[in-house]
């Protein structure tokens, strides 16, 4: 097998059709195909199932296509780093970044790269869980996780805690700002949807309590879950980076959970056994000194640095 058949391989893999494949690759579908059977025949197995509705891969395939990607990924990696000077690193590098740190950390990361004009940043936004196993496969290069767990192919590495607050329409003042968990089991609410690392330790303290809670909504996305509770249809539980600019516009107040207050920990995830390219390196070296920023300014409110892991 080569680097070409493992491209073409790719391509069908990821628009699971032979014909598309043909025209965005610019060859004769029968020279495709042609290019497929030989790779079938030297794996001695079948990568892809045929159908009218056009192809998909087999377990096989989905194997090969793991490694495709990471092969074709340190290809491509070696060479940019041979055709530009390592102090000029360029290419695409994507990161993976949970929609509510996204809020405080995108913007300064964009500005930061626009120094390196040949990195092209990518920025994915997912659940935290979601994110370790994107890095995991190679299909990302760097993730910033919560509540991360370690698992093959993965380096975590902690970073900070995170406090989580109790969020509030700015019209439903509690009047004082540490609220006891019973108080807060009185109130409507609106959760992240499950699963969440959120929804997770809301859900244990409750238990832990042996509370009960009234939910009248379970929102995936935390822009929208924000927009309810400004308009006063229910409470929430959210980190400060997912809410600061609602604060600071007047339209949500938050307080800190009293008794039993909930962190969650942040950490930069990436690949353990491969090699980050240049262009990763800086991206990474860029997230982590932003982080430090951030807290050293005491801008991110509830966030608390962790000590430095021992060698």
């Amino acid at each position: 097998m080569d680097f070409k058949q493992l491209k073409y391989f790719t391509r069908i893999a990821e628009l699971g059709n032979m014909t598309r494949a043909s025209e965005t690759l610019r060859i004769a579908q029968p020279a495709l195909s042609q290019q497929i059977a030989n790779l079938e025949a030297e794996l001695e197995t079948r990568l892809f199932d045929r159908s009218a509705q056009g192809v998909k891969t087999t377990s096989a395939g989905e194997v090969l296509y793991r490694h495709a990607k990471s092969l074709l990924k340190q290809f491509e990696d070696a060479r940019i780093a041979v055709s530009h000077e390592s102090d000029h690193p360029g290419g695409r590098v994507t990161i993976g970044i949970p929609g509510s740190t996204g809020k405080i950390l995108a913007v300064p990361l964009v500005a930061e790269l626009a120094a390196y004009e040949r990195i092209l940043l990518e920025i994915v936004e997912r659940p935290s869980a979601e994110l370790v196993d994107l890095v995991a496969t190679g299909k990302i290069d760097i993730a910033v996780t919560v509540d991360a767990q370690l698992r093959r192919g993965t380096s975590i590495r902690p970073m900070l805690h995170e406090e989580l607050y109790i969020v509030f329409p700015a019209t439903q003042p509690p009047g004082r700002n540490t609220i006891r968990l019973k108080a807060l089991s009185t109130h409507p609410l609106i959760l992240p949807s499950a699963p969440s690392t959120i929804r997770q330790r809301i859900d244990a303290a409750f238990l832990a309590e042996h509370l009960t809670y009234r939910l009248v909504s379970e929102v995936s996305a935390t822009d929208m879950l924000v927009r309810l509770v400004t308009a006063g249809l229910g409470w929430t539980v959210l980190p400060w980076a997912a809410v600061a600019e609602y604060v600071e516009q007047g339209h949500v107040g938050i307080a800190s959970i009293s008794q039993r207050p909930l962190l969650r920990e942040l950490s930069l995830c990436v690949p353990d056994a491969l090699p980050l390219s240049r262009a990763a390196e800086v991206v990474r070296d860029r997230v982590v000194m932003i982080l430090e920023r951030l807290l050293a300014s005491g801008d991110w409110l509830g966030a608390t640095r962790l000590p430095a892991p021992k060698d």
